[in-house]
C-alpha cells in the first residue's frame, strides 16, 4: 500500500476506486436501503384490491390480434411496476423508471421478490453497468406496455419534432382510439382512488349518506417544456417548405398533445371537435401561459355539517385533460367517478368556470342525470330576475311570487354594485324566502314539479290581496298591492302550477342563494378543493405541478404516475386524520380511564318523598316504617 493509499476497513474498498466504494458506485451515488418486505406486501395488496390488474388484462385480450407468433414471457410485470410505484411515492422519492429499476435490482429482500416475481438480481461489481442497463429496458418495457394501452395520444417522443411532423402527427390522430383510451385511463385513476377511500374504516366512510365534492382544474407541466400554437402551425410549416437544410431548424416541440395553461386572464372551453384558438405570444394580450396539462381534480366534502371535519378530505375521482379543451365534460366525468365508492350523489361544488359560464347541454342536464345538485356563485349578468314561468319569476335557482318586491328581488345586484352592505343584504335574502313558491311534491320523472303561491297551503309564509279568504293568526309579510301582477297567471289563480325545472336549470342550487347555509358550504368546498390543490402542487410530498420528477413522456404516463401520487396524497391524509382522531380521544381521558361527569351533592343526596324514589344506585334506608294512608288513586296521601 503506497502512502497515498488508505484502507478504511470495510469491504467494497479498492485503491483503484480511491475512497468511494463499490456500492456507492453502483448507486451512482445513492446508497439503496432494502424496502422491508412488509411495506412491499402492503403495497402490492393495494393493487390487487384496485382490481386494475384484471381490467389491464381485459384491456390487453380486446387489442391482442387474432393472431400470434407468441415471444418469451415478461420478466417484469405490470403489478411489480405499480407496487414500485407506490413504494417510491410513498417515501417521496421522484417516479422516475431508474428509480424503479432501482428498487427492483437494490431494494428488495428474497420475499418480496418472490411475491413479485422477479429474479434476483446479479449483485456483482463486475459488469453491473450492463446488468443496470439489462433491468432499465425490462422496467422501461413493463411500463410502456401498460401505457400503450391507454395513452389516447400514441406518438414517438424521443426527439424533438418540425412543426411539419407535429401536422403530420395531428393529421394522422385516430379520433376514436382517443375515446376508448382516454376512458381506459379515468378507469385506471378511478380504481386507484376508489380503493384508497375503502381503505377508511366504515365509520368515516359512512359518516354521511351522499358524496358530496368540490372540483377544480390544477396545471401540471410536460417533461418537454417547448409548445407550439395551432393558429400559426400552417404558417411555421410552410416557413420549414422553404428551408433546404432541415438541420439548421431549431428544435421544436416533443408533444404534440398538449396546450398552453392561461395563467391569468380569461380561460375558454371548446367541445368536442372545435380547435382551441390559444395564442400566447401577442403583444397585446396580457395572459401569462404554461404549455402542459390539466389534472382535473374533485374532494370529499361535506354539505351537512360544512367544517366539522368528520371525514378527510380525500381526492375522490381525477382525469387528465388539454388546457381549455372539454372542461365541462370532465366535470361531470368526475360526478360519474365519485359515485363508484357507493354513496348517493349530493351537491358538487364549483367555481364561475363552470356552472356559472358551461352551457346547461354541456354539463348541467349531464350533472342533473348523474343526480348531482349545483352550488356555485353567479355572473353579474345572471344575478337577479332572470325569466319565469305561469307568472312566476325565476331568481337566483328559486321559483318565487310575481309580486315579490324590488329591493329584495335586486338584493344581489345592488350588494355587487355596492348600493347596500352585508348586512343589509343578508336581511334582504331572508326576507326573500317568504315569497318562495313552497314545493308541494317531489319532482317527477320527466322532470316537473307542482308548486303553489306562498299564501296558501297549510303553512303560508305571506299574506296576498289576491289570497284575501286566507286567515292565519301569524304575523307575515304581505304583499303591497302596487306590486301584484296587472295579469292574474296561473301561479295566482290556480291552487298549484306544474313547473319544468329543466327551465330553471341553468340557475338552479342545492342551497338558496346567499343565504348563510349557502355561503357556508360554498367557503367549506372552495376552501377545500384549494386546500388539496395547493397541498398536491409544487413544494409538497407529491409535488404534481412539477415535471422535474416524473420523466416519462406523453399523456398517458403522466395521468398514471399522477394517479400514483394522488394515491399516496389520500393514503397519507387517511393516516393523518385516524392520528387525529386518536390524539383528541386521549386528551379526553384521565389516567387512562374516561373522563366522568362529577356527582354533585344535590344528586348524591337526593329524595323525592312524592315517589318515594333515591337517586340510581343509592341503596335506601333500611328503617321500615308504616305505610301511608292512601286513597289508592295513585296520588300523594290525603289527610283525613
Amino acid at each position: 500500500m503506497s502512502a497515498g493509499d488508505i484502507d478504511y476497513g470495510f469491504t467494497g474498498y479498492s485503491p483503484d476506486l480511491g475512497g468511494m466504494t463499490e456500492a456507492e458506485i453502483m448507486g451512482r451515488g445513492r446508497i439503496h436501503d432494502v424496502i422491508d418486505h412488509q411495506t412491499v406486501a402492503l403495497m402490492e395488496g393495494r393493487v390487487r384490491r384496485t382490481g386494475v390488474l384484471e381490467r389491464l388484462q381485459a384491456w390487453h385480450d380486446e387489442d391482442a390480434p387474432a393472431f400470434s407468433i407468441g415471444g418469451r414471457p415478461s420478466l417484469i410485470s405490470e403489478r411489480a411496476v405499480m407496487t414500485a410505484l407506490l413504494l417510491l411515492a410513498k417515501e417521496g422519492s421522484a417516479l422516475f423508471l431508474t428509480n424503479v429499476r432501482d428498487v427492483f435490482m437494490f431494494r428488495l429482500s428474497d420475499a418480496s421478490r418472490e411475491l413479485l416475481g422477479l429474479e434476483r438480481s446479479i449483485e456483482a461489481f463486475v459488469g453491473h453497468v450492463g446488468e443496470k442497463s439489462r433491468w432499465y429496458a425490462n422496467t422501461s418495457r413493463a411500463f410502456h406496455r401498460m401505457n400503450d394501452l391507454m395513452d389516447p395520444f400514441p406518438q414517438e417522443r424521443r426527439t424533438s419534432k418540425t412543426y411539419t411532423e407535429i401536422q403530420a402527427i395531428l393529421r394522422a390522430h385516430d379520433v376514436e382510439l382517443e375515446e376508448k383510451r382516454k376512458a381506459r385511463l379515468d378507469e385506471f385513476t378511478k380504481l386507484f382512488l376508489v380503493m384508497t377511500y375503502n381503505e377508511q374504516p366504515r365509520n368515516i366512510r359512512r359518516a354521511s349518506k351522499q358524496m358530496d365534492i368540490s372540483f377544480d382544474q390544477t396545471y401540471i407541466g410536460t417533461p418537454t417544456v417547448k409548445g407550439y400554437s395551432k393558429k400559426n402551425l400552417a404558417k411555421r410549416v410552410a416557413d420549414e417548405a422553404t428551408v433546404e437544410d432541415m438541420k439548421t431548424l431549431k428544435p421544436g416541440p416533443v408533444d404534440a398533445y398538449a396546450g398552453w395553461h392561461v395563467s391569468t386572464g380569461p380561460r375558454t372551453d371548446v367541445g368536442k371537435g372545435e380547435t382551441d384558438l390559444t395564442a400566447p405570444g401577442r403583444k397585446a394580450d396580457s395572459a401569462e401561459y404554461r404549455w402542459g396539462w390539466e389534472i382535473n381534480i374533485a374532494v370529499r366534502v361535506d354539505s351537512e355539517a360544512p367544517g366539522q371535519k368528520r371525514f378527510p378530505g380525500l381526492a375522490v375521482a381525477a382525469t387528465m385533460s388539454l388546457p381549455n379543451i372539454r372542461v365541462a365534460e370532465e366535470a361531470v366525468s368526475l360526478m360519474r367517478a365519485a359515485k363508484a365508492v357507493g354513496l348517493d350523489p349530493g351537491v358538487a361544488d364549483a367555481d364561475k368556470q363552470y356552472w356559472a359560464n358551461a352551457l346547461v347541454e354541456r354539463l348541467h342536464d349531464p350533472a342533473h342525470k348523474e343526480g348531482f345538485l349545483p352550488s356555485t356563485d353567479y355572473r353579474t349578468d345572471r344575478m337577479g330576475h332572470q325569466g319565469g314561468d305561469h307568472g312566476a319569476l325565476y331568481i337566483e335557482g328559486g321559483t318565487y311570487c310575481p309580486a315579490t318586491p324590488e329591493p329584495i328581488k335586486n338584493a344581489t345586484i345592488d350588494l355587487v354594485s355596492g348600493s347596500i352592505d352585508d348586512e343589509t343584504y343578508e336581511a334582504r335574502i331572508e326576507e326573500r324566502r317568504a315569497f318562495r313558491l313552497h314545493q308541494k311534491e317531489k319532482p317527477d320523472s320527466k322532470g316537473r314539479v307542482v308548486l303553489r303561491c306562498p299564501a296558501l297551503g297549510p303553512s303560508p309564509t305571506v299574506t296576498c290581496p289576491l289570497r284575501e279568504m286566507l286567515k292565519t293568526r301569524k304575523v307575515l309579510p304581505s304583499v303591497d298591492g302596487e306590486d301584484l301582477p296587472d295579469f292574474a297567471d296561473k301561479i295566482c289563480a290556480q291552487h298549484s302550477v306544474s313547473f319544468d325545472t329543466a327551465r330553471n336549470r341553468r340557475t338552479a342550487q342545492a342551497f338558496e342563494y346567499g343565504t348563510k347555509e349557502w355561503r357556508g358550504f360554498h367557503v367549506h368546498a372552495r376552501n377545500s378543493i384549494e386546500s388539496l390543490n395547493n397541498q398536491v402542487k409544487s413544494g409538497g410530498t407529491e409535488d404534481i405541478e412539477s415535471a422535474s420528477r416524473r420523466r416519462v413522456r406523453g399523456f398517458g404516463a403522466a395521468q398514471i404516475i399522477v394517479t400514483m401520487l394522488l394515491t399516496n396524497f389520500n393514503l397519507r391524509k387517511i393516516a393523518a386524520f385516524i392520528s387525529d382522531k386518536i390524539k383528541d380521544d386521549a386528551k379526553k381521558l384521565i389516567g387512562g380511564e374516561p373522563r366522568v361527569a362529577p356527582n354533585r351533592r344535590r344528586d348524591r343526596e337526593f329524595h323525592n318523598p312524592y315517589t318515594n324514589t333515591y337517586p340510581p344506585g343509592s341503596t335506601p334506608p333500611t328503617k321500615v316504617t308504616a305505610p301511608p294512608f292512601s286513597d289508592e288513586t295513585g296520588g300523594p296521601p290525603r289527610r283525613t
